[in-house]
């Protein structure tokens, strides 16, 4: 059932720690429509695959078409697609499935109705004056009827226009349609830096015309052309604010849907952006270096162009929700992690593992293709994704992940932040700073350029690798924040994050209003520590002359009691409360929450080594109650202390305090005893219901890629390989525990023991628990493998050029070259190394 928007801003106010919807715990997929040319039958079809497989929503996009189906494509918002649109919500709520929708095609907002008076415009400025154009951009990846220009983002008269439109269609469709949410994409507005309202917006802001100063712009070494630049940049971000964000934030409520935003790409300061998202959303772009030992990235993705998914970045999106009390955090999820047709699940779960210690707890795969049954195998295929769709070499093994993330999600959406610092981001002082371009765009790509490399993201690194738990904050959302009788600062009327202290890193420049909020909050009772010294200067143009610096707003030598400089961060952060936590130390991310009985830990193993030491929690309790989201065991244990639990690279736990004794069983820590490898023959067998397949069987004494065993059938085979041998266990009822062990599995393997489905190993770490019972003193052990597809596409794409035959970009790898698989290295597949049975007692 629709999740209402009046439903959801009640949940929303109030923050109820454990009511949780089925469908937001469940992973959504991006659903992207190619041309429009969707028919009921294969929207029935494909929800149902979806619901089956465990997502538990979409989230469409209507996109440029496939060549060949011109005569199926639905111009955008004609009363065709309308009716498809309403459809597919009705089917996706009969299979309680959520729906949330683009408000445009491609990205970003624009289409035939932006004419040139209301399109993005740029500043030209030239020796003799200067000059307003337009961008000239267009829509990316727009969908029949969605071309045209960009709208100005910057103007409140075009977004006013862009968003009539969508009212015009909607008062006299027939077909009334009802998304959860409407959706905008990350900012990728390129060149736009001016607007018609612009000259009058900044001399209301700044006190000064623009015009008379824009030459400036050309005179890199002038004193006062950094001060211009941060005036004009703060300009333009209150202009996306309260013409495009607002203006968007309250047309889609006072329609009744939600909001989902990605702020990140955009020139305004993003955490303002974000928090006025009803699901502020992050984005997880390409692959992150993790220590986990056999995963890696495609070596042909290049970090010097995208960058690589970074958690502090992430934190952009999860901290106004946490401020702020807002349940959802969404994210952009597997963007070319990897090649086509290479990417395994045991690389997806890792970056997501990765999102939620960030405080993302709403995944969205990126994603799906609408593809119908009679464009066969590829089908239909979006260039910049993941394929999550039912033509995925994974995709039996699909609801396996969807199980975990539904279990993790559960856990994370029921319960609160519970961080204990904010950390000023200090983006007055970037927009002082940067000396080109005119807009400063805060993307995910090349965060170290606006992030990595300045004081504050130096901090915030500093902070993590410290372990304290700690959320960003903004001039404008410090200047809501009040202190607390008990020296706590929150966000006025929402059961939001409760925190100990603001930290102010080293900055030179910072608005005279922030410094106001800061003395304010001081007097509140409230926390402030700055590191390393107080500000030197207030930001804009306006303050240049001004005597007064920010020490002398805040006292000069007799700074409010509450205040702290300091040159020792996490000696101070102690000091005030802040709670340490050593997980960090031992190579562990984790997020900590709170729930109504006491502390929720998600712990993550994004390292190449297990924890040597025991677990040690700042929290108190008596009891730890530990849940595998992956096995789903869960357990307690009674201890006030440190206690042993080995977290394996690739391995998540969920660690739950309380002072009353959980309704669960003992968590049982057996100790391996005992190791035998397994050294019998192996017996292989092949099946797919796509490529050919060896007829015969295959005898192996060691195991190798099966790419290696000479036969050119398997050079392209993809599919399930099934592998038998047999071993001993000498008196296995002696045991409290088995574990199945291999080196290296391409890329996932169901394991039958004596005839018992015994589960399936798509994630690291490569290894399996068995169950005592099912092992007998002489055993039969089947092995079936599954295979990504990249070696069977050398082939097909050898043999079959033309499948690639789409209208737009087409189909690119992730070098963004045509796509061309025919001379790809072979992949290796199939089991490697040795496979051994552990014995716990």
């Amino acid at each position: 059932m629709r999740l209402s928007l009046s439903v959801f801003l009640l949940f929303l106010s109030v923050g109820l720690i454990g009511q949780v919807n089925v469908q937001t715990a469940k992973p959504w997929t991006y659903w992207w429509w190619m041309g429009s040319a969707v028919e009921r039958e294969e929207i029935s079809r494909q929800l149902g695959e979806m619901a089956e497989s465990g997502l538990g929503g979409v989230h469409i996009i209507p996109i440029y078409g496939a060549k060949g189906y011109e005569d199926k494509f639905l111009p955008f918002l004609s009363e065709e697609w309308m009716a498809a649109v309403e459809f597919t919500i009705a089917e996706a709520e009969a299979l309680d499935l959520g729906v949330d929708l683009t408000l445009g095609t491609g990205w970003p907002y624009g289409g035939p109705w932006i004419t040139p008076e209301f399109a993005a415009q740029r500043l030209v400025v030239t020796e003799g004056g200067y000059t307003v154009e337009p961008t000239g951009q267009n829509v990316k990846r727009a969908a029949p009827g969605g071309e045209g220009q960009v709208m100005d983002y910057f103007s409140g008269t075009a977004v006013d226009h862009y968003l009539a439109h969508f009212d015009s269609v909607f008062a006299r469709t027939a077909h009334p349609i009802e998304p959860r949410a409407l959706y905008h994409d990350s900012y990728e507005v390129y060149g736009a830096d001016w607007t018609t309202d612009f000259p009058a917006a900044f001399a209301n802001r700044n006190g000064y015309a623009v015009e008379d100063q824009l030459h400036l712009l050309r005179d890199t070494l002038h004193p006062e052309r950094p001060f211009l630049l941060h005036d004009i940049r703060a300009t333009l971000a209150d202009l996306l604010y309260t013409e495009f964000a607002k203006t968007w934030t309250d047309f889609s409520r006072s329609r009744g849907f939600l909001t989902r935003l990605q702020a990140h790409g955009s020139p305004g300061n993003i955490l303002d952006l974000y928090g006025l998202a009803d699901i502020p959303e992050t984005e997880s772009f390409g692959c992150s270096v993790f220590g986990i030992p056999g995963l890696a990235c495609d070596p042909d993705y290049s970090e010097d162009n995208f960058g690589r998914p970074s958690a502090l970045m992430m934190k952009f999106a999860s901290s106004p929700a946490h401020l702020m009390g807002k349940p959802l955090v969404s994210s952009e999820t597997a963007t070319w992690l990897g090649n086509h047709f290479k990417v395994s699940l045991r690389q997806v779960k890792p970056q997501i593992d990765q999102l939620f210690a960030a405080g993302i707890n709403h995944v969205f795969f990126h994603g799906t293709t609408y593809s119908p049954t009679a464009a066969g195998y590829p089908g239909w295929r979006f260039y910049a994704s993941t394929n999550f769709g039912s033509t995925s070499h994974f995709y039996e093994e699909l609801p396996l992940l969807n199980r975990y993330i539904q279990n993790c999600q559960t856990k994370l959406q029921a319960a609160a932040s519970d961080n204990d610092v904010l950390l000023y981001f200090p983006v007055h002082d970037l927009w002082t700073k940067q000396p080109t371009p005119v807009t400063v765009f805060l993307d995910v790509h090349h965060y170290d350029k606006w992030f990595g490399e300045t004081a504050f993201g130096q901090t915030a690194r500093y902070l993590e690798e410290e372990g304290f738990a700690f959320d960003y904050v903004s001039d404008q959302q410090l200047s809501q924040l009040r202190g607390t009788s008990s020296g706590e600062v929150h966000y006025p009327g929402k059961q939001g994050g409760r925190y100990r202290t603001i930290v102010v890193p080293p900055v030179d420049y910072i608005p005279f209003e922030t410094v106001r909020e800061l003395r304010r909050l001081a007097r509140e009772g409230v926390s402030i520590v700055f590191e390393g010294g107080l500000p030197a200067a207030f930001a804009g143009r306006k303050y240049l002359e001004d005597a007064q610096q920010p020490a002398d707003l805040l006292g000069g030598d007799n700074l409010p009691d509450r205040m702290v400089i300091t040159d020792n961060l996490p000696r101070s952060l102690q000091e005030l409360g802040a709670r340490q936590e050593e997980l960090k130390k031992l190579g562990l991310d984790f997020i900590r929450k709170r729930t109504a009985t006491g502390q929720l830990y998600f712990v993550t193993n994004l390292g190449s080594e297990a924890n040597a030491d025991a677990l040690r929690l700042n929290a108190e309790y008596r009891y730890v109650t530990i849940t595998d989201p992956l096995s789903e065991r869960s357990g307690y244990l009674n201890t006030q202390d440190r206690f042993t639990l080995e977290i394996r690279p690739g391995q998540s736990y969920f660690l739950e305090t309380s002072a009353q004794r959980p309704d669960a069983p003992l968590w049982d820590n057996p100790v391996a005893v005992d190791t035998v490898e397994l050294v019998r023959p192996w017996s292989v067998d092949f099946a797919s219901a796509r490529t050919d397949a060896p007829q015969q069987a295959f005898l192996r004494d060691t195991l190798t890629s099966w790419t290696g065993w000479g036969t050119d059938t398997l050079e392209y085979f993809t599919g399930k390989a099934t592998y038998r041998t047999t071993f001993s266990v000498e008196n296995p009822e002696e045991a409290r525990a088995y574990r199945l062990a291999f080196d290296r599995i391409h890329e996932s393997a169901e394991v039958i023991l004596n005839g018992v489905p015994q589960g399936t190993i798509w994630s690291f770490p490569n290894s399996l628990e068995l169950r005592p019972e099912d092992l007998k003193s002489e055993n039969e052990l089947r092995v079936v493998v599954q295979n990504v597809s990249a070696n069977y596409l050398r082939k097909y794409d050898r043999e079959h050029p033309g499948w690639k035959n789409f209208y737009d970009i087409n189909f690119v790898d992730i070098t963004y070259r045509p796509f061309a698989a025919a001379d790809w290295p072979l992949h290796p597949s199939g089991l490697e190394g040795g496979v051994r049975l552990v014995k716990f007692r």
